[in-house]
């Protein structure tokens, strides 16, 4: 099984629900809880107050400096399963 979890901010909470007998292997692609800061932007399209109510976001998560500190979830994409496939980044 590839999944993301959802183990807390602190990565201590039990991340999955769910666990089936066959299941003998478990990679996991992060902990969308897990807590990250983004640095200011030169220039921002759209409202940065959408930082405090996004999935990932909350009050106190915009910083005097203009940066970010925010679950990383607020990425969308950032921990996905679909990572099972032949789809390839070139160039990372």
């Amino acid at each position: 099984m590839i999944t993301d979890e959802y183990a807390g901010r602190d990565g201590a909470s039990q991340s999955l629900a769910d666990a089936n007998p066959r299941a003998d292997a478990v990679v996991s692609v992060g902990n969308a809880n897990e807590i990250i800061e983004l640095p200011a932007c030169a220039k921002i399209i759209g409202s940065i107050k959408t930082a405090e109510i996004i999935a990932g976001g909350f009050d106190g998560a915009l910083n005097q400096d203009g940066s970010i500190r925010v679950e990383i979830q607020a990425i969308t994409g950032s921990t996905n399963e679909l990572g099972f496939s032949k789809l390839r980044g070139v160039g990372f």
